[in-house]
Formats: structure tokens, sequence, C-alpha cells
């Protein structure tokens, strides 16, 4: 399969014609819901990515140690929370995002496709330089918008100091990065933000 990024335009065929119907309008149809755990966690990706002028014209990759190798190689570690979420409740959620380490595993880039060959058998660790906890923040649902950047929060953390900090532990909460001193800002300051927190490595930013 083709490691490239459709327009939205490409049609589905059937016995060689092209179908009235595009890629665009499956996008519509599966990804219009925002709020929904999948969809918000690829978004909030993006949104790091714009914020970080890294690349946005490359596919999203399903596997990797970590969400975003920046351009001069610092590796980025994306997480997403909400006060918001798919389903109605009577009051908005506990935002809590994931530190669990995870095990490394050797993966293959075979024809354009992935092939899993293995663990490598070192015991589980974080595998970034640094991690990005994305809060859509607006806890009112007749006013949210997950396109309005303006409603994301960003918390940012050094993986050595999570792991200094948090240990083994899985999951952390917002009021835990506060006391942490995790820096925060909204997405017009997440760019320098990180250049302050983890310096780049090289002359490409």
């Amino acid at each position: 399969m083709q490691k490239k990024k459709l327009t939205g335009k490409e049609s589905f065929t059937f016995q060689g014609q092209n179908a009235p119907e595009s890629v665009h309008d499956f996008w519509a149809w599966a990804l219009s819901r925002l709020l929904m755990d999948g969809p918000r966690g690829d978004l909030a990706e993006y949104i790091v990515r714009l914020a970080l002028g890294e690349d946005t014209a490359t596919p999203k990759r399903g596997w990797g140690e970590c969400d975003i190798v920046c351009r001069d190689g610092r590796k980025i570690e994306v997480k997403c929370s909400s006060y918001l979420q798919e389903w109605e409740r009577d009051k908005p959620s506990w935002p809590v995002f994931s530190i669990a380490k995870t095990t490394s595993c050797d993966i293959a880039e075979v024809n354009g496709c992935y092939r899993y060959i293995g663990r490598d058998g070192q015991p589980p660790k974080r595998h970034s330089d640094a991690y990005i906890f994305c809060l859509f923040a607006c806890a009112e649902r007749d006013a949210a918008e997950p396109l309005d950047l303006g409603q994301w929060h960003f918390y940012l953390m050094r993986t050595a100091d999570i792991n200094a900090r948090f240990g083994d532990q899985r999951s952390v909460s917002i009021p835990a990065l506060e006391k942490a001193n995790a820096v925060s800002c909204g997405f017009g300051e997440l760019r320098k933000e990180l250049d302050k927190l983890l310096p780049p490595k090289g002359d490409e930013l």
C-alpha cells in the first residue's frame, strides 16, 4: 500500500468504474464526531504537529515508539484527554493521561507496509524525550468546538522528569502535572515552550 496522503477526492470503484462516493465522504461519515476517543487522539496529534511546524504531508504512522519524531530528532509522545466525552454525563469528566511504560518491538518496513518481527526483550520504558499532554479544555457542551485551537490547553514535561517524579505510575492527572511543575501553555506558545524545555538538537527548527 502506498504511503501517500490522500486528497479526499479519490473515488470508490466497482467493476472498474468510479462510484459517486469518495474518500471525503468516508472521512465525513467516520470522523465527524471529533470528541470520540479515537478521532480526538488523532486530532490532538495533528494539532501538535501544526503547532510545532512538523510534517503533516505524510500520513499518520500506525507503529512507532513515540508519536512524533521532529525534524531534528527530538521524540515526542502526545497524550490527549478532555472534560467532555462523546456520551452525556451529569458533570465533566476528570481528565487523566496515560504515562504507562511500554515494551519495544521490532518492526520492519516492507513495500510500504509494516511487518511485526517481535519484542526486543528489553524491560518496559518510556521511549520519548518529552510528553505533550493535550487537554480539550472546554467543559460546556453547547460551546465545545474541537477545531477551535483556543479551546485546547497543553502541558509539557521531559520524559526524564516524568520518570523521576512518577516512576512506574501508569496515568497522571492535571493536578499532579501542575504539582510536578509541568509547563502549561496554549496553542500559540507550544513550539516556543517545547524549545525552552527541550532545546532543538540542530538548526532545523
